[in-house]
């Protein structure tokens, strides 16, 4: 879980019931932050590794949402040399749509930027130093099926893998 550079507001967590969590400086969901991808630790201790069948010390990084993973490489993607009209632009000019069960629109700005019903901006939770904002449709993944099984072609497909 992601613990705001400024801390945990406690109120919050004392409001939604869960005033449990604040027990022992956050120890059940952190009280520390690090940007995505730093070196955390030490990497592996002995017993994680031995578990993982890899060496102590393996270097270990921050995690990303997977949603924010996606979006950081659709955003940092070099596409120079495929003759896109955003070939020369900064990667603040750029939209990522990241799809799965849902779809997340992603943009970055250098400036926090405050957009009604789009949520953030959030500083540093996907490209260090730059603010992040969200907004999604929840049923993506729904809707694709519904456009996949109500093609034309959909039960001829559907009989051919069930005779392979």
């Amino acid at each position: 879980m992601y613990c705001p550079p400024d801390g945990w507001d406690e109120s919050f967590w004392t409001s939604i019931g869960l005033e449990d969590l604040l027990e022992n400086n956050f120890s059940k969901i952190g009280s520390k932050t690090s940007a995505p991808g730093s070196p955390l630790g030490d990497g592996l201790t002995q017993e994680a590794a031995a578990e993982l069948g890899l060496n102590p010390g393996t270097a270990v990084g921050s995690s990303l949402i997977d949603a924010h993973a996606g979006g950081l490489g659709m955003i940092g993607a070099d596409v120079k040399g495929f003759n896109l009209p955003c070939e020369d632009q900064p990667i603040t000019s750029r939209l990522a749509m990241i799809c799965g069960t849902s779809t997340c629109h992603m943009a970055i700005s250098q400036q926090p930027l405050f957009v009604p019903g789009v949520w953030g901006p959030y500083l540093s939770s996907m490209v260090p130093d730059m603010w992040l904002n969200e907004g999604g449709q929840s049923a993506t993944g729904r809707l694709l099926d519904h456009v996949v099984k109500s093609h034309a072609a959909y039960p001829q497909l559907q009989e051919q893998v069930q005779r392979r």
